[in-house]
């Protein structure tokens, strides 16, 4: 797969937005991209090799690298380092591979594209953004460290996967959707849930309106596992039996928890 690659020419020194350098884009040295409070050619900040593709790479990772992929509908887009805020926000297909750690925001809004973060994430994981109230929709996302406060609030639909443990508030007020978390829970987790699932390696820090309805058999663990390769990956084959907790019972919700161990 041919693609641009992007190398930064030194560190930087204010925070960088890179909405529309996406895989697909022509002419990328000239691209008009925010620099703190004032605009440059992408030229000036990176070095470009390669050619016009379906990839596109970014050879060296800043936290102050800004709405990386933001916008993507198609192709691949692969960060050798860390992330700032806005990861993906409002990707609707295509693939992001960040080999670090990102910043609030990531997966924002999130409709379609599949996202793949090494490191950690910051604060509000797929949740909407301010001024929204509308959180990650379709598409997956995962995590291989873990995630601040407020992961998969407003989640809508998709999948995330966090193989860490997550912060306060994750999953308020979800709606529906997937939500696997391989760590601890700083609670109240789920807190305000209407629909949706989360799985979970134990129910310590669950908000206190879930229920617990026992251990059950559940057809639906082998169902994800092969619609999913993000869930087969966490639950693991042969995973049928899970406890199970209902909720948010406090708003009447009618979402789960299961605890699958």
């Amino acid at each position: 797969m041919t693609g641009f690659v992007l190398t930064p020419r030194g560190a930087f020194d204010a925070r960088v937005d890179l909405t529309g350098v996406l895989p697909g884009a022509a002419d990328l040295e000239r691209l008009s991209i925010g620099f703190g409070f004032r605009r440059v050619a992408l030229g000036e900040l990176f070095s470009v090799s390669g050619s016009v593709g379906e990839r596109l790479t970014i050879a060296g990772g800043s936290p102050l690298l800004d709405r990386v992929a933001a916008g993507l509908t198609s192709g691949e887009l692969v960060v050798n380092g860390d992330v700032g805020a806005d990861l993906a926000k409002g990707a609707t297909g295509g693939s992001v591979i960040v080999n670090g750690s990102a910043g609030a925001y990531a997966a924002g809004e999130l409709a379609g594209a599949r996202v793949a973060i090494s490191g950690d994430v910051g604060e509000r994981l797929g949740a909407a953004g301010d001024g929204s109230r509308r959180g990650m929709s379709a598409g997956s996302v995962v995590v291989g460290g873990s995630a601040g406060p407020r992961a998969g609030e407003r989640l809508r639909g998709g999948v995330i996967v966090v193989k860490g443990a997550v912060a306060e508030g994750a999953a308020t007020d979800l709606i529906a959707g997937t939500f696997a978390i391989g760590g601890a829970l700083t609670g109240p987790t789920g807190r305000g849930m209407k629909r949706g699932t989360l799985l979970l390696r134990s129910a310590e820090g669950l908000a206190s309106g879930f229920g617990d309805a026992g251990e059950h058999d559940l057809v639906m663990l082998r169902v994800l596992v092969r619609r999913s390769p993000e869930l087969a990956s966490f639950l693991g084959k042969g995973v049928t039996r899970a406890r199970r907790f209902a909720g948010d019972l406090n708003v009447a919700g009618k979402g789960e928890a299961l605890i699958v161990g």
